[in-house]
């Protein structure tokens, strides 16, 4: 354990390093929240949603820019740089599960993201959340455990995505419908709430709405304490599931394993 928290620390050290970066993301961060509030506001005034409350909807696009910030990764993107310039076979080589590795470097990255970029966001929401209604103690540990496993369901599918590098050694278009299939079924856009009955349905077939959705839902009280179990079994055989098929697809890269240049 102590390895991955060095790995861990490594990465959240790395990030300081960007500073001018972390600046930009800052204000792209405001700038994306604040044109969220006001479409929101306009879109709610119209009356569009009687359900609906700007106060919740505000909650809901606060949440959902952390939410997006813990899950965040580029796994896939680093595998299949690793086997393009043949560092993978360095990398095999540690005294470490590669996959703990990339789990320990991406929540180094994303908790240092959350800080800098959602920490700025949550003062500046301040002065419209007088009116929302926070959830009870009950409901932000079920958010804690369903945030949790929506990270962790993330990294698995775009760590999944990530192993098939070892057969196509590109892999960036995977990626780039990964993060389309969740930002439709994942309500990362537009909350589920809205959507006609046809695509909720299918958003209970997929992964995609367990990783912010859910949770935010939770935080939002939304879903009742009596129903959470659901989301949260939904969540944990996902996981579970995912986990079997990468120790899986694992087995089979290892003895795929080619890299360029011999």
């Amino acid at each position: 354990m102590k390895k991955y928290w060095i790995v861990f620390k490594k990465s959240l050290k790395s990030e300081l390093t960007y500073r001018s970066a972390v600046l930009w993301g800052l204000l792209s961060a405001v700038l994306g929240f604040l044109i969220q509030v006001f479409l929101w506001q306009t879109l709610l005034e119209t009356g569009v949603r009687d359900d609906t409350s700007f106060p919740d909807m505000l909650l809901y696009v606060l949440i959902n820019s952390f939410m997006l910030q813990l899950t965040r990764t580029n796994v896939a993107g680093m595998i299949e740089n690793a086997m393009i310039d043949g560092t993978i076979s360095m990398e095999l080589l540690r005294p470490i599960s590669y996959k703990g590795y990339m789990l320990a470097q991406t929540l180094g990255k994303n908790i240092y993201g959350s800080l800098t970029a959602t920490a700025p966001v949550l003062l500046l929401s301040l002065f419209f959340l007088s009116d929302a209604l926070l959830p009870d103690a009950i409901h932000i540990v079920l958010f804690i455990l369903s945030a949790f496993l929506g990270i962790c369901l993330m990294f698995e599918v775009t760590y999944l995505a990530g192993l098939l590098a070892f057969w196509l050694q590109r892999c960036w278009f995977i990626r780039f419908y990964l993060y389309g299939l969740r930002n439709i079924f994942g309500g990362t856009m537009v909350p589920i709430w809205f959507y006609p009955e046809l695509l909720k349905t299918l958003s209970y077939c997929l992964p995609f709405r367990y990783m912010t959705f859910e949770p935010i839902n939770l935080f939002l009280m939304k879903t009742s304490v009596e129903q959470a179990w659901v989301s949260l079994l939904a969540a944990s055989l996902w996981l579970i599931g995912l986990c079997l098929v990468d120790r899986l697809v694992w087995q089979a890269a290892t003895k795929k394993l080619t890299v360029n240049g011999g």
